[in-house]
């Protein structure tokens, strides 16, 4: 590294890829639960643990710059602490009134694999947080349900509607794949999705999978994968839940459903809006809050041509507002670092889906022809004027078949081989022409990959023992070709209530379009000569039920390995960064806990706990990557089965970040202050279709960063 230059990092989603992450990392308890698929009642094998009789519910709750949008703020400054009440009312006009029920223990995991699976049958590690809980819990950002559970930890830059990452076992925002109903939705221009722009309105189940998953999914999946599911019409008949809210900092939000089914046809359509004024994250004496607006659309249809074929669509547009401060890199103080300015980014998002599914020979072989799209904008503005303005688009084509090898309906299969094959295109370009260093930067990048997957999956010694087998091969036209592989087994004990799992694999990242290309000649400066990123990785586990399914542990330990880590180069003479592979491994280890029990007298606690160490080739701590994280939850239904209380706690320590004050420019790293955040949520069911809700934010008030 030529002298006078500082190791940054890895670039990732922000516009200035010189700039890493900020560092506020806080993160509440999961929940588990259950999906009912409305294909797959029939023959899914469900093991359930009933936690306490459930509150009658409706269908709602069923179920760039220097001046950067995403500053790194860690270097001993305290970020504004948000300290919110909100209090909505709830109405299903349209909705009939529930039964009350039991909550399954997760018995399928839909993204694990080619096809769902059975989760006593899965190998790996995965968390699931259900529609359910995060109505109860009152979660209105998806990232706000990530936050503490094991393995994974959450980095917002600010208040609501900054940059917010998730990071997967000590790996990199950018390791972490993110799919919305089946469709990739991180950016291509940065590698990473945002979690700042995700809503929880009409989610049904988020499906967390910790260790490597690129046998499966390819490129992104190097952490693990985020699979968010949302809801679909699985009822007959007309149903519609809505929902307004207010809070503190001029917060409003509410949202609208609307669902129809009969035999053969299946209709869903939401659309949720929630801003706020926010509050100013700079503390600058007299400064103006950063304020966020997101309007979500969500729509989604499917029609059973016959018995064996059935055809369907998505659709899902975004569109996000946000306000932020500015960050001076190199400031001379921590004080100075981030100052109040009128600067906004305004994005866009869309996303859809066509797809056919074909179930043949009773059931024996299953096929589906799938088209996706994606289209990202992003218009950033210093005081009204666009300071850049790009736009990504991903097309994604894919046929997948599955075969029952034993002669058995694929659901009842023990013996099942799956087979896919995809084309993805990627493009990114700069739209304006007078926020660009010249012609060149105009010119519409792209890149193309084809891959092809096989998966085989295995049950033996009456059903006892799980075996899930994947191998990949990627074809890229910019980078070097890609083997990756991964073996997952799960052993049920002949005691009933304990289950071993292990799996192991490998994976790889490409490089960024931001990485590869370049963002701007006069701040960033591509490396079309990078390699992908490559990693490997193996967990064990034990998953301990007891008191009659009333509780249940699970203890997971974790190694991974990650070489020719992308990290970037800073000239402060030129103030050019330039990224590069560095040599060595970047090591991960870690413990994760999570464990569950239902009283009979209708309260529930749960518990998760994560201890990481996470090194960079040369030794260095991980910045963003809390050694600890402790998140502890009880919920009480009330004995007149109507009042529902809780609340949650989440404790961070260990957490380190980059010291951004000249002249460190970020070649040091910093100890950020441990922290404690409380919060509690309350509902109370009027009638069978009316429900009063409160919730605060940050009890205590606690100054994190």
């Amino acid at each position: 590294m030529p002298l006078g230059e500082r190791s940054l990092g890895k670039a990732g989603t922000c516009d200035d890829p010189r700039v890493r992450r900020p560092a506020r990392t806080d993160h509440p308890v999961p929940a588990r639960g259950v999906w009912r698929p409305a294909d797959y009642p029939q023959w899914w094998h469900m093991r359930r643990l009933r936690i306490g009789p459930q509150p009658p519910t409706n269908d709602m709750n069923r179920s760039t710059e220097q001046q950067t949008r995403c500053p790194p703020i860690g270097v001993d400054m305290k970020t504004h602490s948000l300290f919110a009440t909100s209090l909505a009312v709830l109405a299903a006009t349209m909705a009939s009134a529930q039964d009350n029920e039991v909550i399954d223990l997760d018995p399928i995991i839909v993204g694990g694999g080619l096809t769902p699976i059975e989760a006593e049958r899965y190998g790996h590690a995965v968390s699931v947080v259900t529609g359910e809980a995060l109505e109860e819990r009152q979660i209105r950002h998806a990232a706000e349900a990530l936050r503490a559970l094991p393995g994974v930890a959450v980095n917002q830059s600010g208040g609501t509607g900054t940059l917010t990452q998730v990071r997967i076992r000590g790996a990199e925002g950018n390791h972490t794949l993110v799919l919305i109903d089946g469709i990739e939705v991180s950016n291509p221009s940065g590698g990473e999705y945002d979690f700042s722009n995700l809503l929880s309105d009409d989610i049904e189940r988020i499906e967390v999978l910790r260790g490597p998953q690129s046998s499966i999914y390819g490129s992104n999946a190097i952490g693990g994968v985020v699979n968010i599911i949302t809801k679909s019409a699985d009822r007959p008949g007309l149903h519609g839940s809505g929902n307004l809210e207010a809070g503190s900092e001029d917060a409003f939000g509410g949202r609208f459903s609307l669902r129809w089914a009969d035999d053969r046809t299946r209709l869903s359509f939401s659309a949720a809006r929630r801003i706020t004024d926010g509050y100013d994250i700079s503390d600058t004496p007299g400064g103006s809050a950063d304020g966020d607006a997101n309007t979500t659309i969500n729509a989604r249809a499917e029609y059973d041509l016959s018995d064996m074929l059935t055809i369907g669509a998505t659709v899902r547009r975004v569109h996000q507002v946000s306000e932020y401060d500015r960050f001076n890199f190199g400031a001379a103080t921590v004080g100075g670092l981030v100052t109040d300015g009128n600067l906004k980014a305004d994005t866009t998002n869309v996303f859809g889906s066509v797809y056919a599914r074909l179930n043949a020979w009773g059931d024996r072989f299953q096929s589906e022809l799938r088209y996706e799209y994606g289209e990202m904008d992003s218009i950033n503005y210093d005081t009204g004027a666009p300071t850049s303005d790009t736009t990504s688009t991903r097309r994604h084509l894919s046929h997948l078949a599955t075969l029952s090898l034993d002669g058995a309906a694929i659901p009842a299969s023990n013996h099942t081989l799956s087979f896919l094959i995809e084309e993805k295109r990627e493009t990114f370009r700069n739209n304006n022409p007078t926020i660009v260093s010249g012609p060149a930067q105009l010119q519409k990048q792209s890149r193309r990959l084809t891959g092809y997957v096989l998966e085989y999956r295995g049950n033996f010694l009456d059903d006892a023992f799980a075996v899930q087998a994947s191998a990949r091969h990627d074809d890229n036209d910019a980078f070097d070709d890609a083997n990756t592989w991964s073996l997952g087994l799960s052993y049920q004990l002949p005691n009933g209530s304990t289950r071993l799992h292990a799996s192991a694999g490998t994976a790889v990242q490409n490089p960024s379009m931001y990485e590869q290309f370049g963002f701007d000649p006069a701040t960033f400066i591509g490396n079309p000569n990078l390699t992908p990123e490559k990693s490997r990785g193996w967990d064990v586990g034990v998953e301990q039920r007891f008191a009659d399914d009333r509780g249940v542990v699970d203890v997971t330990y974790f190694e991974a390995t990650l070489t020719d880590e992308i990290s970037s180069t800073y000239d402060p003479a030129t103030g050019t960064s330039t990224p590069f592979n560095q040599t060595g491994d970047s090591d991960r280890k870690g413990v994760e806990v999570s464990a569950a029990y239902a009283f009979d007298n209708g309260l529930t606690v749960a518990a998760d706990y994560t201890w990481l160490d996470a090194t960079d080739p040369n030794g260095g701590i991980e910045v963003r990557r809390p050694k600890n994280e402790i998140g502890l939850r009880a919920e009480y239904l009330l004995p007149n089965g109507k009042t529902l209380i809780g609340a949650d706690l989440r404790h961070v320590s260990g957490n380190w970040d980059s010291d951004f004050t000249s002249p460190a420019f970020a070649a040091t790293r910093v100890k950020l202050s441990d922290y404690t955040v409380v919060n509690l949520h309350a509902q109370h069911q009027i009638s069978d279709s009316v429900a009063l809700i409160a919730r605060v934010e940050n009890l205590f008030d606690e100054d994190y960063e």
